[in-house]
């Protein structure tokens, strides 16, 4: 073989090894700059799923302590003149309270357990107010077993009575009501007490009730605060479900 074409030959070979050893390594880095790219995604996925938990566990955990001084006020002065309510009494508080440690860690609960804790927190009000409130609670069936996240309906029913029946010490009706619409549903708080200012500023119980609905349903809610053709607060929720992995 003539010197000149076989240094053409070992050149080639260089040149074509050269060139595979480039794109090897180029391929080499861009595959673990892929890998790490997703690796940090999962790191950062991961650290907003314990920041959304966390935030959850903070919001779960405070209830109102007002509430919670005033119904042991009044349990205390009921265990003196009437022991039959004091017991009752004690028993919805106990279960309201039950509810809210959440012992299982669940970010959701059914239609029908939101409304039956917010049937307990009005039982626990109606002893202390007696015939000053009155409350009606109307759920359509078929709404009961889906989805909502936990602990938003206590906190807008404990707005009504404070903003009625506490505003003015008269009697106070507040009445609730979940139906469907459209393809979500409706859950409207109404109540007899002052009308809402034109410039609301919520508190912690309705700000909770935000920040839930933030974290867990993102842009498939609204609540709308009316007094127009009757003063109650709506929440609309635009997405039904019966199982969290379909949120």
């Amino acid at each position: 073989m003539k010197p000149i074409l076989l240094k053409y030959i070992i050149t080639n070979l260089l040149y074509s090894g050269a060139t595979g050893i480039i794109y090897t390594v180029i391929n080499y880095i861009d595959i673990e700059r892929h890998r790490k790219l997703n690796e940090k995604e999962l790191e950062l996925s991961r650290l907003r799923e314990l920041k959304t938990k966390a935030e959850l566990e903070a919001l779960h955990s405070k209830v109102n302590p007002h509430f919670l001084y005033n119904a042991l006020n009044s349990i205390a002065d009921l265990s003196i003149t009437d022991g039959r309510k004091a017991r009752k009494m004690t028993i919805a508080l106990a279960d309201l309270f039950r509810y809210s440690i959440n012992y299982s860690n669940n970010n959701f609960s059914t239609v029908k357990d939101e409304v039956e804790m917010a049937n307990v927190y009005l039982q626990i009000e109606k002893i202390r107010f007696e015939d000053q409130l009155n409350y009606s609670l109307k759920v359509e069936d078929e709404l009961n077993h889906y989805l909502v996240p936990r602990f938003v309906l206590q906190p807008l029913v404990e707005n009504a009575v404070k903003h009625g029946l506490k505003a003015t010490g008269q009697l106070t009706e507040i009445n609730l009501e979940v139906k469907k619409n459209g393809a979500g549903m409706v859950v409207n708080i109404a109540d007899t007490g002052p009308a809402f200012p034109a410039e609301l500023n919520p508190g912690y119980g309705v700000k909770s009730v935000f920040d839930k609905l933030d974290l867990l349903f993102p842009g498939n809610y609204e609540m709308h605060f009316s007094n127009d053709p009757v003063k109650q607060v709506s929440l609309f929720i635009y997405k039904l479900v019966k199982d969290e992995s379909a949120i």
